[in-house]
């Protein structure tokens, strides 16, 4: 083989060499940048959802509290005397009635139960007073301020989600 022809040979060969370098790093910079959108997206993405989330919070936490304050008007009138209990259950009952909805809209579905919960007790508390089950409102005391407190820790627990779940 002669000098040129090996010259020639040996600049193909490190010109393919030089070739095939080229498209493997143009290949790992490709995968670089899809890897990269695929983080940015997935960050926007969860963004997105504690964006959604913070909005929803003042909102929730608002209904949650009347929720709790209408509650709260329950258990105290049972920690007072049968008279006021028999006079003020209605229009607490109706209180707990409308919160219930606005916590209904509010959500998430774990709250949305709780709620549910108490104010089925309520319920079936009034039935019981109603059918003779049971002439002491004030024997519901306990079970009322236990539900009450069930439904506050599930509204805390959703109001201290971060969004990872939303």
């Amino acid at each position: 083989m002669d000098a040129g022809v090996a010259a020639v040979v040996g600049a193909a060969i490190g010109g393919g060499l030089a070739g095939l370098t080229a498209i493997g790093t143009g290949l790992f910079g490709l995968r670089q940048a899809r890897l990269q959108l695929k983080h940015q997206e997935s960050e926007a993405a969860r963004q997105r959802r504690f964006e959604s989330l913070t909005e929803r919070r003042g909102p929730r936490s608002e209904a949650y509290a009347d929720f709790i304050a209408a509650g709260q008007e329950l258990v105290d009138v049972l920690h007072g005397r049968q008279e006021e209990f028999h006079q003020q259950y209605a229009t607490i009952q109706s209180h707990i009635r409308k919160r219930r909805a606005a916590v209904a809209i509010a959500g998430p579905d774990a709250v949305v139960a709780a709620a549910g919960e108490f104010a089925d007790a309520v319920r079936s508390m009034r039935n019981d007073l109603a059918h003779g089950k049971r002439n002491q409102p004030f024997r519901y005391r306990h079970e009322m301020e236990q539900r009450l407190d069930a439904f506050a820790k599930t509204a805390r627990t959703a109001l201290e989600d971060e969004g990872s779940s939303v």
